[in-house]
């Protein structure tokens, strides 16, 4: 990559030109307005280097955005192993032949590595089927905490088992209005009790799963669902 500078440990300042960025990656612009931080996801259609970035106009609830030029955005994409972030401005917003905006074209972008097995909060409803053990063929409910390709934190309410175990997790995934629902088999690592519950309620038990065999079109959704969040979850620059 032509013209990284290293910056602060991990990050990297980088040309845009150097992301290399594909047709049709989402991006995030993030704005500041008047009720809040506020976030769209795009499309790219393309950029001309030193000139424009061309996205899709956002889309919320089924209804184009009304979008006005001038308006200031920090603009988050990932590609490869890798977060990307920079500043940028509608200069231009056009709705024919198609709804889409011109982002002015940024001097450098901010790069840092994505930590391999990233993962993220979540709070996501699972149906467990426990496979080996003691409760062997017992099905279970229990709540994704945090989740990576390769590995999940689940509370539940009573022990799923115990280190060595295995069992299956089944969950609900929504990206872009795309539904999934992965059933994938993992092992039980280790087993504990949350002991800091707010309001004095039966604190859960927290079992950390690894994965095994995660198929492709899983992987690929999880890991999309993983980047989508971290770049939902990234602070403001």
């Amino acid at each position: 990559m032509a013209d990284a500078t290293e910056q602060s440990g991990k990050d990297t300042i980088v040309r845009l030109e150097d992301v290399k960025l594909l047709i049709g990656d989402t991006l995030q612009l993030q704005s500041q307005a008047d009720q809040g931080m506020v976030r769209y996801y795009v499309k790219l259609i393309g950029y001309a280097v030193g000139k424009s970035v061309l996205v899709t106009t956002p889309v919320v609830d089924g209804k184009i955005c009304l979008m006005r030029e001038g308006q200031s955005f920090v603009v988050r994409c990932f590609s490869g192993k890798n977060a990307y972030a920079f500043p940028a401005a509608t200069f231009k917003v056009v709705n024919t032949p198609f709804p889409h905006m011109h982002l002015s074209y940024p001097r450098e972008v901010r790069g840092i590595v994505v930590r391999k097995g990233a993962r993220v909060n979540t709070n996501i409803i699972a149906a467990v089927q426990i496979l080996s053990g003691e409760r062997a063929n017992t099905p279970a409910a229990a709540n994704i905490t945090n989740l990576s390709v390769g590995g999940a934190l689940l509370a539940a309410r009573t022990p799923l088992g115990v280190k060595g175990d295995r069992i299956s997790v089944k969950f609900r995934v929504n990206l872009d209005e795309i539904e999934a629902y992965p059933q994938l088999e993992g092992v039980i690592r280790n087993v504990a009790t949350d002991t800091e519950v707010e309001g004095g309620g039966i604190p859960p038990v927290m079992h950390g799963v690894e994965f095994k065999e995660v198929s492709q079109p899983d992987r690929v959704m999880i890991t999309a669902y993983v980047y989508r969040r971290m770049l939902e979850d990234t602070a403001d620059d």
